[in-house]
């Protein structure tokens, strides 16, 4: 059963919203290993708890996944499985949105709630990031921007059409905000 892509969007976005505000102040409430690189690059999260998050946000995806396989009773659908619509866009810009919409969600996480600059609201700016991106990327690549969201259902269900896309253009997203954070002079005026 299709559900209207807002639904999904919401769904993504209201999501992450909530992770943000229950363990924004444990981990930051980051769950994408992306978004985790890209707050050590900025300086905003030590290596050392990178690294741990990074292991944990990996392993709580594939148990995610496996989760689904119990739930739908096997690989309904591949669980959900992020591929590239190659009826819609390159494999190639496939990748380029990946690594853009990666690149927003990091920034959107670096300038907001890792900065400090936008205290309660930081959760909100986050989640609709991330509805904008499924929004208009869903159709074309699934939208992960998130290297553990891609893995579980497919370790799960055994399916990796394209993986080494969310592989690499989802850090890849996550390294390039992490270094423009830190030579963008307007970030250090706010504090």
């Amino acid at each position: 059963m299709g559900y209207p892509l807002i639904d999904v969007a919401l769904a993504n976005g209201l999501a992450i919203m909530i992770a943000a505000y229950v363990f924004g102040d444990i981990s930051g409430g980051v769950v994408n290993p992306a978004v985790t690189l890209g707050g050590a690059i900025a300086g905003k999260i030590g290596w050392k708890d990178a690294g741990l998050y990074m292991i944990a946000q990996v392993g709580g995806g594939i148990a995610a996944g496996y989760v689904l396989l119990v739930v739908l009773g096997g690989s309904t659908g591949h669980l959900g499985a992020t591929t590239i619509n190659t009826s819609l866009v390159s494999v190639s810009g496939g990748f380029i949105l990946e690594a853009l919409g990666t690149f927003f969600l990091t920034t959107t996480a670096l300038y907001t709630a890792m900065s400090g600059r936008a205290g309660n609201a930081a959760p909100l700016a986050i989640g609709f990031t991330l509805v904008m991106a499924v929004t208009f990327m869903g159709p074309l690549t699934g939208a992960s921007l998130n290297p553990a969201r891609t893995l579980g259902p497919a370790v799960a269900g055994v399916y990796f059409p394209h993986i080494w896309v969310y592989l690499v253009a989802t850090p890849l997203g996550g390294l390039i905000a992490g270094l423009l954070y830190n030579f963008m002079p307007e970030h250090k005026a706010v504090s």
